[in-house]
């Protein structure tokens, strides 16, 4: 039996959360978390519904983790349709496997690997600082809260201890979509890969791993949009209502603006890098095979025309007709794609950041003076 056969059977056991019940449990967290504002709303606690800044900060997250979870689900099916198409040369090793299957196998570890309880803790107390009684803190060097208050900050009425908590799921979740990005690398790095250069998604075959790099990417935007909006709220409309979270957020809202937007780029090529790299050394080997195709119809061409005189006309005809077909491989195959990813995709990224770029450029200090100007003269 051809063991290479066993790689879609294997996929389709790949977990990239091993515990059932978590896997679960995170499914539904989106919409918990929807149905948490909808029920605030209902029984008129307003902790959410009633904050536009908290209640747009919750379903950022949620659009967040059902990103995370979409990435989730197209990673097997990604890395099976590569196989399936041919794309990847995995030659068998001595134990019966292939090298393929070792690396979904190591992929499949790193992703459950114990680092995550750091990461998440990490990004729990990261999320317990941005939150108003220690963002108060850092500005005035006093909590605004006794004891007391705390407790019912965090516990009670505002439910503000959603934040580490949902801090804490994010960053086990941030590790797996690191190791993702990681192994997607890891693929050009180990196989060798081929082009169908003839491929419908213009780039080779192998758009289902851009794709993937893309929605990591989206990933980090989601939260780079929240803050791009809001950025744009706080600068350019005289709320009253708004002056805390400026004094407190704002701030740190544009760190976390350019950190993300960078890192978005980031991961948008990263990944995908050395999948370009392989793709050029084989779009290198096309073009050698198109370079030698060229001196055969330039060795035709120039008999024809040293031999036209002489030479029999059907046998003319034929070898005209050899050359025009030669030309139309030539042309069939002279557009090589080496990346993993079409122009669509590319438009799609740059909308993606338009709104944080733009908020970022917008409410920097001479542009807002000069938007601010220009609303003048409107008034």
């Amino acid at each position: 039996m051809d063991e290479s056969a066993d790689v879609p059977g294997r996929l389709k056991e790949f977990h990239i959360i091993r515990n059932p019940r978590v896997r679960a449990v995170f499914g539904w967290i989106p919409a918990f978390l929807v149905l948490l504002i909808f029920v605030d709303w209902l029984i008129g606690g307003g902790s959410f519904s009633r904050d536009t800044f908290r209640m747009t900060g919750v379903l950022t997250v949620a659009a967040v983790l059902l990103s995370i979870r979409i990435l989730f689900d197209q990673l097997p099916k990604a890395l099976e349709t590569i196989w399936r198409r041919g794309l990847i040369e995995a030659p068998p090793v001595d134990s019966g496997t292939t090298i393929f299957k070792d690396y979904i196998l190591q992929f499949e570890r790193a992703l459950n690997a114990r680092y995550e309880i750091g990461l998440g803790l990490l990004f729990a107390v990261g999320s317990l600082i941005a939150t108003y009684p220690f963002r108060y803190w850092m500005i005035a060097r006093q909590f605004p809260f006794g004891l007391p208050g705390m407790l019912v900050y965090y516990f009670g009425g505002q439910a503000a201890v959603i934040a580490p908590v949902l801090g804490f799921i994010v960053g086990l979740l941030a590790w797996r979509v690191g190791v993702i990005a990681y192994f997607i690398g890891v693929l050009g790095d180990r196989f060798l890969l081929k082009i169908q250069v003839d491929h419908h998604d213009q780039s080779g075959g192998l758009k289902p791993l851009g794709d993937l790099a893309f929605n990591i990417a989206l990933i980090l935007l989601f939260p780079a949009i929240f803050l791009g909006i809001w950025g744009f709220v706080t600068t350019f409309f005289d709320n009253p209502a708004l002056a805390g979270y400026v004094v407190l957020w704002g701030g740190l809202f544009r760190q976390l603006l350019v950190l993300l937007g960078v890192l978005s780029i980031f991961a948008f090529i990263q990944p995908v890098y050395k999948i370009h790299l392989r793709m050029e050394s084989y779009a290198q080997k096309i073009r050698a095979e198109l370079d030698s195709l060229s001196l055969k119809i330039e060795a035709l061409s120039r008999e024809l025309r040293s031999e036209a005189d002489e030479i029999d006309p059907q046998q003319g005809e034929e070898k005209l007709r050899t050359i025009e077909f030669m030309k139309k491989v030539y042309d069939a195959n002279s557009q090589v794609p080496t990346w993993p990813f079409n122009w669509k995709t590319i438009l799609r990224f740059a909308s993606a950041q338009a709104i944080p770029f733009l908020s970022l450029v917008g409410t920097s200090g001479p542009v807002v003076e000069i938007i601010k100007g220009l609303f003048s003269l409107s008034n």
